[in-house]
C-alpha cells in the first residue's frame, strides 16, 4: 500500500527572505532602469535638436541666410534697451503675434503642408490666429519640438500646448492653444532683445559669414522646459505670486511672437532664449523669478541642457559651466572664442 506523499511549503521565513531577495533585485535595477529611460529621452530630444539644425542649414542654403528670430509687423521697431514705449506696455500690439523663427522653418523640417495652412509667406501671424482653420493647425502639438524629457504641463491642459495669450489683429483674444516648443533660438548673451548679439532677433538676417566666432562655437537653439524645478520657494515681493518650488519659464511657441516687447516674460521671449542667468539657475532674487526663469535655457536633464550649435552639432552644456562662457557662446562676433566642450 502506497503511503501518501507529504509536500512541505515554504515556511514563514522562507518566504520573507525571498521577498527580501526580491525587493534587493528591484531596488538595484530601479536605477538602471530609469538611467535607461533618461538615456533615451536625452536621445530623442537631440535627435530634434540634430533635425532642428539641419533645417537650419536647409534653409540657410536656400536663402543664404538663418530665418528671422521675427518679423515684426505689430508692435514697435525702436530697439532701445530699456523699459520705455518700445515695448509695447498697454497697447493690443503687445500680445499680437508676429511670425516667429520656426515658422519660417517649416518647410525644411518636413512641415511644409502646415507653412501652407497657415499661409506664413501670405499673412501675418495675428491675421492667421484669428482665423478658425489656421489656428486649428497652429494648435495641433509637433512631436519635433517637445523634449519627451519636459514631463512638466499645467492641470488640464494637453502636453504640447502653450498657455501664451496672443491677440488677433483687431486686439481681440484669441485661443491660448499653440503649439508649444522646448526649443528656442539663442538671442542675447545678457537678455532678451530686439536687437541682440546672437543669431536671432527681429527681422535679422544672420549669414553664417556674420559669425565670426565660428560656427562650432556659437549657440543657435537651446532647450526650454515648461515648468522648472528649482526650488524657489518664497512670496514675490513684486508681485502676489507664491513660490512653491516650482517657476513657470512657459518653454515657446513654435509659431509666433506676442509683439516686440523686450526683457520681459512678454513678448518676445516667446521664441527667444538668453543667457540672462545660468542654464537650469534657481533665482534666489524671488522678485519677478517666473519673468527670469522665462528669459533663461533650462531642462529636465539631468546636470545642464542640450544646445544645437550654429554648425548643425548638437551639445550638453552643464548647468555648472561659467555664465561668461555661456554668454561668449551666444554672441556671435564678441572676439571671446569659446568652446562649449
Amino acid at each position: 500500500m502506497n503511503r501518501p506523499t507529504c509536500r512541505r511549503g515554504f515556511t514563514l521565513v522562507e518566504l520573507l527572505v525571498v521577498i527580501a531577495i526580491i525587493g534587493v533585485l528591484v531596488g538595484l535595477l530601479l536605477p538602471a532602469v530609469q538611467s535607461a529611460r533618461e538615456s533615451a529621452r536625452r536621445s530623442s530630444c537631440s535627435n530634434n535638436l540634430k533635425q532642428l539644425g539641419l533645417g537650419l542649414h536647409s534653409y540657410h542654403s536656400a536663402r543664404k541666410m538663418f530665418p528671422p528670430g521675427f518679423a515684426r509687423v505689430y508692435g514697435n521697431a525702436t530697439p532701445a534697451n530699456d523699459f520705455s514705449q518700445n515695448d509695447d506696455v498697454s497697447v493690443a500690439a503687445a500680445f499680437q503675434g508676429n511670425w516667429a523663427w520656426a515658422a519660417f522653418m517649416l518647410p525644411y523640417v518636413e512641415m511644409d503642408s502646415v507653412f501652407q495652412t497657415i499661409n506664413v509667406t501670405g499673412t501675418d501671424c495675428a491675421a492667421a490666429m484669428g482665423n478658425a482653420t489656421r489656428m486649428q493647425a497652429m494648435a495641433v502639438p509637433v512631436a519635433s519640438f517637445r523634449c519627451p524629457a519636459d514631463y512638466s504641463v499645467v492641470a488640464g491642459q494637453r502636453p504640447g500646448i502653450t498657455d501664451i495669450v496672443f491677440k488677433d489683429a483687431t486686439g481681440n483674444n484669441v485661443s491660448t492653444r499653440s503649439a508649444l516648443s522646448n526649443y528656442v533660438a539663442a538671442n542675447g548673451s545678457d537678455n532678451i532683445y530686439k536687437v541682440g548679439d546672437g543669431i536671432f532677433f527681429m527681422d535679422s538676417k544672420t549669414s553664417a559669414s556674420k559669425i565670426l566666432d565660428g560656427l562650432s562655437k556659437t549657440i543657435a537653439l537651446g532647450e526650454r522646459v515648461f515648468l522648472l524645478n528649482n526650488g524657489v520657494t518664497g512670496q514675490d515681493p513684486q508681485q502676489t505670486t507664491v513660490y512653491t518650488g516650482f517657476l513657470k519659464p512657459q518653454a515657446g511657441c513654435i509659431y509666433c511672437v506676442r509683439g516686440t516687447r523686450q526683457l520681459s516674460s512678454v513678448g518676445i521671449r516667446d521664441a527667444l532664449g538668453s543667457a540672462f542667468m545660468a542654464i537650469n539657475e534657481p533665482s534666489m532674487l524671488v522678485g519677478s523669478a517666473d519673468s527670469s526663469s522665462s528669459r533663461l535655457f533650462s531642462s529636465y536633464h539631468r546636470g545642464g541642457a542640450q544646445f544645437t550649435m550654429a554648425d548643425g552639432s548638437v551639445r550638453f552644456l552643464s548647468e555648472s559651466i561659467g555664465l561668461a562662457i555661456l554668454r561668449d557662446l551666444i554672441s556671435i562676433a564678441d572676439g571671446r572664442s569659446r568652446t562649449a566642450d
